[in-house]
């Protein structure tokens, strides 16, 4: 979701990418064929942070993900099936409300546009 749109950098919300696709990207919303791709990578970070640090910092790290996805706890976050309806349930009517509000819909990324700036 846009930074414009939802006003905040939650980890939930944020993927690594490069400065081209950020740019290209900018205030409009991704098309859903990264939905998938978008929620596997997340769950790669969150299992490798579970696995790689303290309890206390898995649980300060994953506070924003338990309550703005609305997942029950931080281990929830472990299942990939539980990620993806949590996202789901709310990143859809995000994309809908941004859509009314006027963001533009469906983005994808076009590497050759990109090349000839």
């Amino acid at each position: 979701m846009p930074w414009s749109f939802v006003a905040h950098n939650q980890s939930w919300n944020i993927i690594p990418t490069t400065q081209s696709v950020n740019s290209s990207k900018s205030d409009n919303l991704p098309s859903e064929e990264y939905f998938h791709d978008f929620v596997e990578l997340q769950h790669c970070g969150l299992t490798v942070g579970y696995a790689n640090i303290s309890r206390n910092e898995w649980l300060k790290y994953t506070e924003s993900f338990v309550f703005d996805l609305k997942v029950g706890q931080a281990e929830d976050l472990l299942c990939l099936s539980v990620l993806r309806k949590a996202y789901e349930i709310t990143t859809l009517p995000l994309i809908s409300l941004a859509t009314v509000q006027g963001f533009s819909p469906n983005w994808v990324y076009n590497r050759e546009t990109m090349n000839r700036h």
